[in-house]
Order: structure tokens, then C-alpha cells, then sequence
């Protein structure tokens, strides 16, 4: 019997769940992959648990010819009749007698195609060798073999490979034995896998090198990668060794795995992959060359590695029960990895870094199409859209004042009960919140679960207020939606207020839990307070929103009285009360104009973001004299700190006066575009193609990008050329993606030409199309590109890239784009992109409104600072 399974689009209205009386206890696959012809063939034979008396089996399978079922049980075995239901990606084997309670074993062989997707089991080709990968997260699995593909039917794997003689096999296990076959082939068999979720099983292969091995403890640590790439791996296996003598000190708990593989795929959707024992990483995100790569990149690879490590313990040793707690995961995992990072290099200030990160998820959260932090999941398409910045950075924000709530030690000894209890098997929220409970003492529960299953955040005003002698702030919690005038909404947050006072007599901390709707929190004698600010540390996940005269006293001691991630989440309150309409742009600008004397390099960064936003989607609204305007001002406020540092850093010169460089590059050479910065990027560019030592490794995006606006076709074929013959990861990635930012009609249409071919990797088409999107001169022509070729290119599009370019969109701007997104998306479905169009049909509203509101008052603005005035001390509407 030969059936075969193809996937569908059709969104199941019933329950996809698969029954629980069918649970498997060990898988033995057996895979024989073809890299030359693309095509894989393979049996997998299951050992069941039938818990209740059965007269079918069902599981997931999907896009596979499936031969020859068997199954066997209390002494007999038979070949079921098989029945394919698409709308739930499984296949029913109907068995003639009625099994009783017992032990079980399934027996099916499979074919299947190497996909070109990146995910199941897909292949990937580097330098003319093929190779085949697997990414079976979040319910990709069945698209590699037939399986229980849902994460509470864990189960021990035993793999087998049959492959040629050449290529190397990586799975979960070690190796337990290699024999060699006829015509210059061998069968690879590993260890059996302790109990596993079928989505974070792993094959890798091809012809891969190793490093030199690594250990921590009894573990060995090992960098898999293409050929010519092992002089890129010390940096990786550094941080991985640093991390995980951390993690395992952290959770009381040894490493749970035999070895631990990271290997650099050449072509892979996300970012990294927590596969047991075998963890999958972009070649960007784990092989780095110390002497050209620049800190931002280094500390990227740091937090990855330090985030799929944790991941060993948090997903892997303890499993979610269901993708409704793919927060559990990924949210501890994300807090986890900043916290190991911090811990081993506290000079990188990791937590003033994640503060750019939680930015995307406080603005992605005043939406009204966001979701909670936990969120029904009802099919695998709902499954993937929550890999989204409300599970990991919101997450991670939760779980972070939750450890500041309980203390960090009544915390970690939570998460070691939490461990312990669930090793090797499935939690849910709950679990989480009865260990913390246990070990603090504390109501975890009653004060998480809003946080957890509300959707949105709250804003706190708080207006100064005294009474007779005694000074209080006046407390008010609302939701805070991006849509001005928004209707209140009944939501109310435990939020644990930390605010900030400067008084005559110094610096202290005020702390309330606000659990209602108003309250107020007594500051002491009124004479005595100069200044507050409401979210000391921005330790909450809450936008504080201060009146006029306390935003006034703030601004004029902005430098000395805040922190930098404090100038860095004021900055980001006051930008998005603005867009909502609580205050006027004024407020924000002249916030952004007492910055030019600013030191810290993470502050700078938090400017370029709304500033960006300022210069392509208002200054046009604002009238003909307003571009022009902004960038001498732009100029006049951050011009003379360039100046000061100038291109070339001094060999004494620390990390913190090189990334400030590279933010006032940014400032001045892409937002502002000034012309000399532009020429001598030229004539720097052509000493950095020729040898890259020659540039401040910080330097290189912004040079890069300043280059390609102003280029022509022989710096575009120059681009083309160094990303062909990159010599790491990182320089090939910021070639190409800089091919999008050449402004030139012919050139924006090359681009897009590339897109269809393999120049551009599957993994690198939807960050290539964001980067069009996000070019005034090609956004137009890149929508009309998308249109006419959709076909072609969404089979270039892996499921959650499509959900970034759809993100992109309302850089169009008019709401005549608006339409025709709407439009095309209802006519082209993508099942995995649904909120994301909600989102981002959302924003073009959002950002026509601000343009029609913020017009006059932001051309006045900058009229005044033409004129060296700019301070209106602004506050709330």
C-alpha cells in the first residue's frame, strides 16, 4: 500500500488535537537522504502505549508517501487500511480488531522530497556541497517522517542514516557506531535520545567540519560548519563554555544531554534552534571573526548561544504541555540569556541592551490586534505566528519583575522545585507558579496572571500634587493603546511601581503595588522634592506618562538625574505617548534636542529609531522647508560630537567611545545625510574593500549603508562581488542587505530580480524585501514587484518571514496602499501572517493619523530650531 499526504491551506474549525490514549515511548527512524536528487526515503517503526481500547491510530504526516504500514499488538500483527485527513495533517490506520489497553509498535516506511522551505527535513547548499537539515519547530516534524507531533507525546529517539562516506551525520546523540556500506557509503547509528519532543529532534547532513572539542565538566562542546570556516568557532565555543557552567550552577542541575553540537547551517530560517543536544544557529549568529566583527554582532552571538543553552533545561528537560505556554519557553530563555551574558561580561551592560529589545515589544503591545503573553493556540498556523516579540520580550520583561517582586535567590530556588519536579516531561503555567509560590511564600499567581493572560499594558500618569506641607504623586492606571482616544478599556494590572526622587537630600526609591484603578504614593515634605521619575530602572513593563512641570524639572537634569537606560526608556515613553496623542511632538523633540551632549551610546541608539520614523514618514507632511530644516538641525545638535571622534579610534580607545562613534555616524551620515560625511565614506569604502582592518569593525554598517545610497552600478557590482567572496558570515549578510538601500531606479530592479535567484538564500529574501520597504526609492516599486510575482516569490518565503514582510508594509504610508495590501492579502491567504496583516493594516492607520496631527506643530518645531530655539517644555495634552 502506497498513500500519499499532501498539507493544505484549509484551516481545520474542529479540534486538531490528537487523542491522548495513543502515546509514544521510543521511535527507532531510519533515514537514507539524496543530496544530489533532493529526495529522502526512510521507515520509522514506533513503540506504543495504548492506554484505552482503541480501534485506530492516528498521527501527523504531511507532504509524505507513506508504503507498507504494520502494526503489531498481544501477538498478532496486521497491514491497517489507512485514511488521510489533510485538514488536520494527519493519517488515521483503522485496524480491523479493537486493541485493548497495552503495549503496541507501528511500522511505516516514508519518501519525501528535500524541501526548498527550511523546514521538515530541507536542503541547503553551500560552495557548490548539498546538505540536509532539519527545523521541526513549531509542527514541521510531520513533515519529516510520521510522528505524534505535539510536545506532550515525548518519547525516546534511536536515529539511524544511511549516507555517503564523505558527509558527515550530527543528530541529538552521540554516535554510537559507523558501518561502512558498499559504493562508498556508511550507516551512521546514535545513541538512543533521552525523552524528547518530536520538534526539537535534529539531522544534519553533509560535508561538515567540527571544531576542536570544548569541556565543561563531563560535556564536550563542538562547533559543526562548512568547509574553510573552523578559524570562526573560537568565539562560540567560548560563550557556549561560559554559558553553560553558568546555566548548570544556575538550575542545581547537570547538563541534561550526552554532548552538545552547535552547528552553523548555511541556510536557516530563524535565528538559532534549541534541538537537544544538537543546537541549529544562522552562520551570522555563531561564527564570527574577532578581528573585523563589531560588538553589537559579538554580543548578538552571546545572548543567542546563551539563550538556546538555557533552553537544555527551560523547553527541553521541561516541556510545555501546549503551544498555549510557548511563552514558558521562550520568555525564560530570553530573561535567562541576558542575565548569563551580564553575569560573564558586565562591562557589555546587557540589560541597557535588552531595553531596545523590550522597545519592540511595549510598541507591538499598544496595538489593539496584539495578543497575551499566553495565547490560545487552536492549529500549527496560530503556533507560529506567537514567535513574536510579546512571547520572548514581554515575556521576558514578566518574568524579569517577577524575579525583582519575589527576590532573585526565593526566584532560583522556585525554578530548581519547578525543574526537578518536571524533568523529562510536560508543565503548564500553573507548575511555574505553584514552585515559586512554595519557595517564597508569596501569592505568585493572583498577582502574574494578569500580566500573563491580559493582552496590553498599563499607562501610569502621575501628576505631582501636595497638600499643605506633604508631597504626593497622584497615581492612574488605564490600558495604553497606540490609537489616540481610545476608548478605556476595564483592565486593571497589579503594577509594581518603582519611581525615582531627587529630593535636596539625594536619590531614593519609592515603591507601591498599584492594584487599582487610581491611588497615590506620599513623597515627603514638598519643599524637599525636585524632581520624580516613574519607572526607576524601567524594571516594570509600563509606560509612565509625567504632567508638564515634572517633565520640565526631568529634561532640565536629564544627564545627572537618569541612568542611561532611564534617558533611554524616557525617550521611548514620551515618543509613544506622543503617537497616541497624549502629548504633543514638542515634548519629544525638545527631550531629543537636550541630547546632543550626550555620551552613552545606548541612549543615541534609542534616538535613531524615532527619529528615523520622523525623517520618512513626517517631515513630507510637514511642509517643503521641513527635511531640510531637520537635518541642520540633526546637524547643529550632533554635528560637533562627530567631529570630536572623527573616523579613526585611538588603540586606548574603549567599546563605549566606539559604538558612540557608530550612533553619530548613524545620526549624521543617514539621517542627516551630510554630504561630507558622505565623501569621505567613498573614499573610505575603497580602502575597506581592499583591506577590511582598515575601518573600526563598529563603523562598517553605517559606512556601508551611507555608500550604498549614494552608489551607482559599479558600487553595486562591487557589493554583489564582496558578498560573494565574503569571508564571514557577517560581511556577506551586510553586502547583501545593503544591495537593497541603492537608490537608483535600475538598481532597486535588480535587486528584486535577485530575489527569484539563488544569489539571495531562502533565509535572506524576507530581510532583503524589508530593506526594500524601508528605502523611500524602492518601496513603491518593490509592493508592485510583490504583486506581480507573488507566486514565485512566496515559495521563496518561509512561514514566519512572510509575517516580516507583511510587518513592512505600512512603510507605503497612504492609505491608497493600505487598500491594496488589504486587498492582495484577502486574495493571497497566508494562514501564518494573519495577525501580522491585522498589525500592520493597523499601523497605516496609526501613522496617516499622526502625520495629519503632529504637520503643523512639528514644521513650527523645527522653524524654531533654525532659529537656535527649540524648547517649549511641552507636556501632556
Amino acid at each position: 500500500m502506497r498513500v500519499k499526504l499532501r498539507g493544505t491551506r484549509k484551516k481545520a474549525e474542529h479540534d486538531l488535537r490528537l487523542s491522548p490514549y495513543v502515546r509514544p515511548e521510543h521511535y527507532r527512524v531510519h533515514v537514507e537522504p539524496d543530496l544530489e536528487k533532493g529526495t529522502y526515503r526512510g521507515h520509522v517503526e514506533i513503540d506504543l502505549r495504548v492506554e484505552r481500547p482503541v480501534s485506530s491510530i492516528e498521527l501527523h504526516a504531511v507532504d509524505l508517501d507513506l508504503r507498507r504500514p504494520r502494526f503489531s499488538a498481544e501477538g498478532y500483527e496486521e497491514e491497517p487500511a489507512v485514511v488521510t485527513h489533510p485538514e488536520r495533517q494527519t493519517v488515521e490506520f483503522r485496524l480491523r480488531h479493537r486493541v485493548l489497553a497495552g503495549p503496541a509498535k507501528l511500522v511505516v516506511e516514508f519518501e519525501g522530497k528535500l524541501r526548498r522551505d527550511l523546514r521538515g527535513l530541507y536542503a541547503a547548499s553551500q560552495d557548490g556541497r548539498r546538505y540536509a537539515f532539519t527545523q521541526l519547530e513549531a509542527t514541521d516534524a510531520r513533515r519529516f517522517f510520521p510522528c505524534f507531533d505535539e510536545p506532550s507525546f515525548k518519547a525516546r529517539f534511536t536515529f539511524t542514516v544511511a549516507t555517503e562516506e564523505k558527509n558527515a551525520v550530527v543528530s541529538n546523540s552521540p554516535v554510537a557506531s559507523v558501518e561502512h556500506l558498499e559504493g562508498g557509503r556508511k550507516l551512521v547509528s546514535f545513541e538512543t535520545t533521552p525523552k524528547l519532543s518530536t520538534y526539537l529532534c535534529a539531522l544534519a547532513v553533509g560535508e561538515l567540519e567540527a571544531s576542536e572539542e570544548k569541556k565543561v565538566g563531563p560535556t564536550p562542546i563542538r562547533v559543526w560548519h562548512v568547509p574553510g570556516k573552523g578559524h570562526l568557532c573560537d568565539f562560540a565555543l567560548e560563550a557556549a563554555a561560559e554559558s553553560l557552567s553558568r546555566l548548570e550552577e544556575y538550575f542545581g542541575l547537570p547538563y541534561p544531554y550526552a554532548k552538545l553540537d552547535l552547528v552553523a547551517v548555511p541556510d536557516f530560517e530563524a535565528g538559532a534552534m534549541e534541538n537537544a543536544g544538537a543546537v541549529f544557529f544562522r552562520e551570522t549568529l555563531l561564527l564570527v571573526d574577532p578581528a573585523t566583527v563589531s560588538l553589537a554582532e559579538k554580543k548578538r552571538v552571546a545572548e543567542v548561544v546563551a539563550h538556546e543553552l538555557a533552553h537544555m533545561w527551560y523547553g527541553d528537560l521541561v516541556t510545555m504541555a501546549w503551544w498555549n505556554d510557548l511563552w514558558l519557553n521562550e520568555a525564560f530563555a530570553t530573561w535567562m540569556a541576558f542575565r548569563v551574558v551580564d553575569e560573564w561580561k558586565p562591562e557589555w551592560r546587557m540589560w541597557n541592551n535588552f531595553e531596545h529589545h523590550r522597545a519592540s515589544a511595549l510598541g507591538l503591545d499598544a496595538l489593539a490586534n496584539t495578543h497575551p503573553i499566553y495565547a490560545e493556540v487552536r492549529d500549527p498556523a496560530e503556533a507560529t505566528e506567537n514567535f513574536d516579540a510579546i512571547t520572548y520580550e514581554k515575556g521576558a520583561s514578566v518574568v524579569r519583575m517577577i524575579e525583582h517582586y519575589l527576590g532573585a535567590d526565593a526566584f532560583r530556588r522556585g525554578v530548581r522545585i519547578y525543574i526537578r519536579r518536571h524533568q523529562e516531561s510536560n508543565a503548564e503555567a500553573r507548575d511555574l507558579w505553584t514552585a515559586l509560590e512554595e519557595a517564597s511564600g508569596q501569592k505568585v499567581e493572583k498577582i502574574v496572571r494578569p500580566w500573563i493572560e491580559q493582552a496590553g499594558y498599563p499607562l501610569v500618569r502621575l501628576e505631582y500634587k501636595h497638600e499643605g506641607k506633604r508631597a504626593f504623586l497622584s497615581l492612574r492606571q488605564q490600558r495604553f493603546f497606540a490609537r489616540p482616544r481610545a476608548r478605556i478599556t476595564r483592565e486593571l494590572w497589579p503594577v509594581p511601581l518603582v519611581v525615582k526622587v531627587g529630593s535636596r537630600r539625594g536619590v531614593r526609591l519609592e515603591r507601591e503595588l498599584l492594584a487599582r484603578r487610581t491611588g497615590r504614593l506620599v513623597l515627603g515634605e514638598a519643599g524637599d522634592v525636585e524632581w520624580c521619575y516613574g519607572n526607576a530602572s524601567e524594571g516594570g513593563f509600563y509606560r509612565p506618562l509625567h504632567d508638564a512641570k515634572m517633565l520640565a524639572k526631568l529634561s532640565e537634569r536629564l544627564l545627572e538625574a537618569l541612568t542611561p537606560v532611564e534617558r533611554m526608556g524616557l525617550l521611548g515613553h514620551q515618543w509613544a505617548a506622543l503617537r497616541a496623542g497624549h502629548v504633543r511632538i514638542d515634548s519629544f523633540l525638545d527631550l531629543a534636542d537636550r541630547l546632543g551632549e550626550e555620551t552613552d551610546y545606548d541612549v543615541l541608539e534609542a534616538l535613531l529609531g524615532p527619529l528615523g520614523f520622523v525623517e520618512d514618514q513626517l517631515l513630507d507632511a510637514a511642509g517643503k522647508n521641513a527635511r531640510p530644516a531637520f537635518r541642520n538641525w540633526l546637524l547643529r545638535r550632533f554635528g560637533p560630537a562627530w567631529s570630536t571622534h572623527g573616523w579613526d579610534a585611538r588603540p586606548d580607545e574603549k567599546d563605549e567611545q566606539r559604538l558612540r562613534r557608530a550612533a553619530l555616524l548613524r545620526l549624521v551620515g543617514i539621517l542627516a545625510e551630510d554630504r561630507t560625511v558622505a565623501g569621505e565614506a567613498q573614499k573610505r569604502f575603497r580602502a575597506y574593500l581592499r583591506d577590511r582592518k582598515t575601518l573600526e569593525p563598529n563603523l562598517a554598517d553605517p559606512l556601508v549603508a551611507i555608500v550604498a545610497r549614494e552608489g551607482g552600478a559599479d558600487e553595486y557590482e562591487a557589493f554583489r562581488k564582496a558578498a560573494r567572496k565574503a569571508d564571514t558570515p557577517q560581511e556577506r549578510r551586510r553586502f547583501q542587505l545593503a544591495l537593497a538601500e541603492f537608490r537608483k531606479p535600475s538598481l532597486v530592479r535588480k535587486t528584486l530580480s535577485l530575489l527569484l535567484t539563488e544569489e539571495v538564500a531562502t533565509q535572506d529574501v524576507g530581510l532583503v524585501l524589508v530593506r526594500l520597504f524601508g528605502n523611500r526609492a524602492a518601496r513603491e516599486r518593490t509592493w508592485q514587484f510583490l504583486k506581480k510575482r507573488w507566486e514565485d516569490v512566496s515559495r521563496r518565503l518561509p512561514p514566519m518571514m512572510v509575517s516580516r514582510v507583511v510587518d513592512a508594509t505600512p512603510a507605503l504610508g497612504s492609505l491608497r496602499y493600505k487598500r491594496e495590501v488589504a486587498s492582495f492579502f484577502r486574495s493571497h491567504p497566508v494562514p501564518t501572517a494573519t495577525r501580522a496583516l491585522k498589525q500592520a493594516l493597523e499601523r497605516f492607520d496609526l501613522n496617516h493619523e499622526l502625520r495629519r496631527r503632529v504637520a503643523r506643530d512639528l514644521g513650527r518645531w523645527l522653524e524654531r530650531a533654525s532659529s537656535g530655539s527649540t524648547h517649549s517644555q511641552s507636556g501632556t495634552r
